[in-house]
């Protein structure tokens, strides 16, 4: 008997629940709130760090290796990720990209001579990459992106 009653219990609930799913769906949706978008993600931007590295004669200096380390600060903990590093060339530029939504984190530049007394022996130094100078080159296309900034970081190094 309890097994019938529950039997019984169950197919009213399954119907009267199919109903009401069906009368809160409408055909009227897009009209009422226009195409949904689809918003899953992080939010994100394009930050092209470039600048040249100079000597205290305003030579440029080749070989020197530039690396963008990004610094996260979690529960009072600071952890450091390695993201690009490149070397520059015979003007003593260099051009980093790096992609991401890094505002709330830090963004270290560091630069070191490790090509030794071929161009002069220099001292490894190390910027903070500061975003408030960050020059917008071009529109974010959505929610989600944020655009592509430039920020120029020239450097001067001193002798060791």
């Amino acid at each position: 008997m309890k097994v019938r009653i529950n039997r019984w219990y169950n197919s009213i609930l399954t119907a009267l629940l199919s109903l009401l799913g069906y009368g809160c769906s409408s055909e009227n949706s897009l009209e009422m709130y226009g195409t949904p978008v689809l918003m899953y993600g992080v939010p994100s931007a394009e930050y092209k760090i470039s600048g040249t590295v100079t000597n205290d004669n305003n030579e440029a200096v080749q070989g020197i290796k530039t690396s963008l380390k990004n610094v996260i600060n979690y529960e009072g903990k600071k952890t450091v990720f390695g993201i690009d590093s490149v070397m520059t060339d015979a003007a003593g530029h260099y051009d980093v990209t790096l992609k991401g939504f890094p505002r709330n984190n830090e963004i270290k530049l560091m630069v070191e001579d490790v090509d030794g007394e071929a161009n002069g022996a220099y001292q490894n130094d190390t910027i903070d990459i500061k975003y408030n100078d960050a020059q917008l080159i071009k529109e974010g296309t959505g929610t989600w992106d944020s655009g592509t900034f430039t920020i120029k970081q020239d450097i001067k190094l001193k002798k060791k």
